[in-house]
C-alpha cells in the first residue's frame, strides 16, 4: 500500500472514530469516550509514522477538513459537558444560586485597595 493510501486509511479511521465518540458524548457513555481517547492516541502515532517524510497531499485536504470539523465539534461537546458538571457541583456545594441566572450566592471577597498617601 502506497503512503498516500495509508494516510487516507488512517484519516478515514479517525473520522469514523470521531463519529463514534460524538455519539458517546451525546449520551455521556464514559467507557466509550475513554476508549475513543486511547484509540485517537494510537491513530495519532500511526498518522505521524505515515506522514514522516511524506506530507499529506491535496487529495487528503477534504478528509482532513472533515476530521478537523468533527474533532472541534466533539471538543465543544466536551467543554460544554465539563462546564455543566462544574455548575452542578457548584450548586450542590451551595456556591451558585441557579435561580438568579447563575450569579454567585455568596458575595465575592472585596478586592484589596491601594491608598496613596503622597497626595
Amino acid at each position: 500500500m502506497e503512503h498516500s493510501d495509508k494516510i487516507t486509511a488512517v484519516l478515514a479511521e479517525l473520522e469514523e472514530l470521531l463519529a463514534e465518540e460524538h455519539k458517546a458524548l451525546l449520551v455521556l457513555d464514559h467507557d466509550t469516550i475513554a476508549a475513543a481517547g486511547e484509540r485517537k492516541l494510537a491513530l495519532d502515532r500511526k498518522l505521524r509514522e505515515e506522514t514522516q517524510g511524506n506530507t499529506p497531499r491535496a487529495e487528503h485536504l477534504e478528509l482532513l477538513i472533515r476530521v478537523k470539523r468533527a474533532a472541534l465539534k466533539n471538543q465543544m461537546l466536551i467543554v460544554h459537558a465539563r462546564a455543566s458538571v462544574q455548575s452542578v457541583l457548584s450548586m450542590v456545594a451551595g456556591d451558585v444560586n441557579t435561580y438568579a441566572g447563575g450569579t454567585p450566592s455568596k458575595p465575592a471577597p472585596a478586592s484589596p485597595l491601594r491608598l496613596s498617601v503622597r497626595g
